[in-house]
């Protein structure tokens, strides 16, 4: 059950990957290593996945696919459909020296470009221990090893065969300092959730959202077709617990502005015009919308 919950909060989850980093060390071996495994759950990859790899940001989010990540060899996951365990994989990337602040694995469709909405599991989100944020890793001469660096990666994530886009106007001041921001992140819900349990309904979650941002923010969300009728951002401070996640925006009807809106995206479909606004000042205890789940009027 605790895998299961990881999987759900997980979804969607921070796609990548374009190139291979080369390095070129001259003769001498380089001792600077992350290591771990890659655990699969039993849910047997679709077809269309041409291939995964396990990338590490230099930079999260990352902003550029070719230069902020480090990527892995493809991945050799088992597409044995008779699989009834999960598949666990080992991998070994070189590295710098330097803190990265995140690991995770990302996927590509056949015929597609790595997107960095792609993500099938990040090392660190972890819904049973209260942990939102991925894990920083440091490796250096003291430490030039990064061992057991796993990552729960889960085949449910590849059901996206549409995008939602759109804008987020931001207002107010980020929160900032040491009990400041820790991440954001946009989440989209086939209902709207009025308990805390609901919230494990969480279809997609883009977690690409620049922090302490004053401009407007584009974002572009890969997302299985269907119906969502709550798409909003969600704030974590950096001492706040998981059931202190707060809503300080979403999508909503035009004249009701506290009545989220739906949308349906058809197979294929880009919908596009999904833009709404959130307000930091409405923090701590962030916005509040009308739970009756009640259509715009």
């Amino acid at each position: 059950m605790k895998y299961k919950t990881l999987i759900h909060l997980s979804r969607l989850l921070l796609p990548l990957f374009l190139t291979n980093c080369n390095y070129d060390h001259g003769v001498d071996p380089i001792p600077y290593r992350i290591k771990g495994t890659v655990v699969f759950d039993n849910v047997i990859p679709p077809w269309y996945v041409r291939e995964a790899r396990v990338a590490i940001a230099k930079r999260f989010p990352p902003e550029n696919l070719a230069t902020d990540l480090i990527y892995s060899d493809p991945l050799q996951f088992n597409r044995d459909t008779l699989r009834t365990e999960p598949d666990t994989l080992h991998y070994e990337l070189v590295a710098d020296p330097g803190t990265y602040p995140a690991v995770g694995v990302l996927w590509r469709k056949s015929g597609a470009s790595w997107d960095i909405a792609n993500i099938l599991g990040i090392y660190g989100i972890d819904f049973t221990s209260g942990s939102l944020s991925p894990k920083q890793i440091t490796i250096n001469d003291d430490h030039p090893i990064a061992d057991s660096i796993d990552v729960l990666a889960s085949w449910d994530l590849t059901k996206r065969d549409a995008i939602i886009e759109g804008d987020i106007t931001f207002q107010g001041e980020w929160p900032q300092g040491p009990e400041g921001t820790e991440i954001v992140a946009i989440a989209f819900f086939p209902i709207i959730p009025k308990t805390q349990l609901d919230f494990l309904s969480v279809k997609a979650l883009d977690i690409n959202v620049p922090l302490f941002r004053q401009e407007p923010f584009h974002y572009r969300t890969s997302v299985g077709s269907g119906e969502y009728k709550f798409i909003a951002l969600f704030w974590k401070g950096r001492k706040t617990s998981i059931f202190d996640i707060r809503t300080i925006g979403f999508y909503n009807c035009p004249n009701d502005p506290l009545r989220p809106k739906p949308v349906k995206v058809a197979p294929n479909e880009t919908k596009s015009g999904i833009d709404f606004t959130v307000d930091f000042s409405t923090l701590p205890a962030g916005v509040n919308f009308k739970k009756d789940g009640e259509d715009c009027p």
